[in-house]
């Protein structure tokens, strides 16, 4: 039995047991039941002795604990697991066990169940966030708000229009999840060290009673690979990103300053000194949970850079069970975004206020110039500029115009009024894409669509799971009843 240093026990060997203990333990049995399963129905094993193993593992299911810190002498929790089973089914026997496979590829296939679960999890959270988006923006339809570019007041729209357009863009991030995923749903087991083995084993068959898609078809690219993880890791970092946009532009919104949104009482903390305070904290927190998960993510895609494309632990317990974590804190964070945006309420007297004394609508003025007046877009925009100058003086108004076009402005003052509605501007832009109701139904169709694939993947790999799930127990338990 080998001594190990007790400072490499304490920083590598302990830290990976209990990963192992609170992560991978229940995935581990299952692979060791899809490979024994396989191992069987190829005639690598005996059926005495995979029926030996198999009892041997459904009693330390009913009976063993692994111990709270790692034995001395051992290196994994697969050793702990190893060394009982050859206590109770006998040596021989639980050396079968391990026939036609490495840790490298049972490693990789455990990780992968575990990080493609968190990652399903995940996935369903952002879908249910995106459904609260679409129901919060459907109703705000009607909602007048102010867009900004450039942190200026730019444009008269509607919540609906504001959130619809996140919530295209968080369908995008989905969908690039979905696409990294695949790189995870992959089965390793059979790839063996790095080039297979000479035993006949069926790689399909365990990959299909684990829920894999497939296999990864290079054995040497099925332990050298890092796409697994940094994939997803790129795919959900861009997720945080997002968010902590949303989040930034929200509280924005929300500041004194600006006004266009307010948070109910439940939503926001006050101070302890300063009694007139409200502080919409949740934006903070959304953003600092995403940012310390895409921190995550950030380590992992640079992880690997000049790493040597072999077998290396940088694939190995302690990065993949920091991303596991990581995804813990971005799950909350779009829980923190749902919540927000499912109830937080206009102001649409600040809207107004902001239009008329920002003039966000003068553009509006300028478009009704050239198509009622004759006069080029050019023109138009110098003569409101000068409008927007003066502090919407309605006789510079008439002036600019009666300079740039050579006659008198046929407006009523009425009629320039009817122009820097906020309403109005809102009305009119009915081309696919704007916040008018004609305009808003192809950005409800676009979300539609994309919800409706992302949905219909998350739905695939359930029942695909699911089938697996009821196959694998089906065929341990004629293995172990000796059916």
């Amino acid at each position: 039995m080998s001594v190990f240093s007790p400072v490499y026990v304490a920083g590598v060997l302990e830290p990976s047991y209990r990963n192992w203990k609170r992560l991978y333990a229940a995935d581990s049995v299952r692979v060791h039941k899809a490979h024994l399963v396989m191992l069987r129905e190829c005639g690598i094993v005996a059926d005495e002795t995979a029926r030996s193993i198999a009892r041997g593992m459904e009693a330390m299911a009913r009976g063993f604990t692994p111990p709270a810190s790692i034995p001395a002498g051992s290196e994994d929790l697969y050793f702990v697991y190893e060394k009982e089973l050859e206590r109770i089914a006998g040596a021989e026997n639980a050396a079968w066990l391990h026939t036609a496979r490495s840790r490298n590829d049972m490693d990789s296939t455990i990780f992968r169940l575990a990080l493609k679960r968190e990652l399903r999890t995940f996935a369903g959270t952002l879908l249910s966030c995106c459904e609260t988006l679409e129901s919060r923006a459907r109703a705000g339809a009607d909602e007048l708000t102010v867009l900004f570019t450039h942190g200026q007041p730019a444009n008269v729209s509607t919540i609906a229009h504001y959130l619809s357009a996140f919530l295209l863009e968080l369908l995008e991030d989905a969908e690039v999840l979905l696409g990294a995923l695949s790189s995870v749903d992959r089965c390793t087991l059979g790839a063996c060290a790095i080039t297979g083995t000479g035993f006949a084993v069926d790689r399909e068959r365990t990959a299909r009673l684990l829920g894999f898609r497939s296999i990864v078809p290079n054995n040497y690219q099925a332990i050298s690979t890092s796409h697994w993880l940094v994939r997803p890791a790129s795919a959900l970092r861009l997720v945080l990103s997002d968010l902590t946009r949303l989040a930034a532009d929200l509280l924005h919104k929300a500041s004194c300053e600006v006004g266009l949104i307010e948070f109910p009482d439940e939503l926001v903390q006050s101070s302890s000194i300063m009694p007139q305070k409200r502080n919409p904290v949740i934006l903070e927190h959304i953003r600092i949970q995403a940012g310390l998960a895409a921190g995550t993510c950030a380590s992992l895609e640079e992880l690997f850079r000049n790493v040597p494309y072999q077998d290396v632990n940088e694939a190995a317990d302690a990065p993949v069970s920091d991303f596991i974590d990581s995804i813990a804190k971005a799950r909350s964070s779009v829980r923190l975004a749902a919540e927000t945006v499912a109830k937080f309420s206009s102001n649409g007297r600040r809207v107004r206020e902001m239009a008329l004394s920002f003039g966000v609508t003068t553009t509006e003025l300028a478009d009704a110039l050239v198509r009622d007046c004759g006069v080029g877009f050019r023109c138009a925009h110098g003569v409101c500029s000068a409008f927007a100058r003066s502090g919407y003086d309605k006789a510079v108004l008439r002036a600019a115009f009666r300079t740039a076009a050579g006659r008198e402005l046929p407006f009523s003052d009425a009629t320039i009024e009817a122009n820097l509605e906020p309403g109005h501007f809102v009305a009119v832009r009915k081309t696919a894409g704007g916040p008018a109701p004609e305009g808003m139904a192809t950005v409800w169709t676009a979300a539609g669509e994309a919800m409706a694939r992302v949905g219909a993947a998350l739905a695939e790999q359930d029942e695909r799971e699911a089938r697996s799930a009821k196959e694998l127990e089906a065929a341990w338990t004629g293995l172990a009843s000796g059916r």
